[in-house]
């Protein structure tokens, strides 16, 4: 078990540091809200696409550290909290779709099928460089869509901003026929 107080030193004058969220993400924004936590919101504004790996979790850890690094080089007063999730199904990856047919094909090849969902998170303290960071991978059984259904999500929800165009707190609600195991 790491020690997350060790993030939140002061810095060298006493002051206490700020926390960064380094994402435009509202999930995240209010998971640091749930914890008691105000931050400063900082999208990294990282070039994912330059950032690759074929293995899931590496690639989902790479990046949220990449994000939590440039936005330290910024705020040298911080504790900076950045993530990053894919989809994967047999040996692809679904990254956040560049088009609307792009998230159509990733629910058409999601649709009916057992996959995993990736998640990392990092936390940097931008004072001593410290840098903790996990990943999570939950199993997901996804219903059978049918292209009127696939259509209608597409057109409903801003599927550009989702890895695999997936919703997560849609597709877990109504999408899945709901098996989730989580693992580190």
């Amino acid at each position: 078990m790491h020690s997350w107080r060790v993030m939140l030193d002061r810095t060298a004058d006493g002051h206490e540091m700020k926390i960064v969220l380094a994402s435009e993400s509202p999930f995240r924004k209010r998971a640091l809200d749930m914890l008691g936590l105000a931050c400063e919101v900082c999208p990294s504004r990282v070039d994912e696409k330059s950032i690759r790996d074929t293995n899931p979790a590496d690639l989902t850890r790479k990046l949220a550290e990449a994000k939590a690094h440039k936005i330290a080089s910024e705020h040298q007063d911080a504790v900076v909290v950045s993530g990053d999730a894919v989809a994967s199904k047999n040996g692809s990856i679904f990254e956040k779709p560049r088009s609307l047919e792009e998230a159509a094909k990733f629910l058409r090849e999601l649709s009916g099928s057992e996959f995993q969902f990736v998640t990392a998170l990092a936390v940097l303290n931008s004072v001593n460089g410290k840098m903790l960071s996990t990943v999570e991978v939950s199993d997901i059984t996804f219903r059978p869509l049918v292209e009127r259904e696939i259509q209608e999500y597409i057109r409903t929800y801003a599927v550009m901003n989702f890895a695999g165009a997936l919703k997560a707190t849609l597709f877990c609600a109504s999408l899945t026929e709901f098996r989730a195991s989580i693992t580190s």
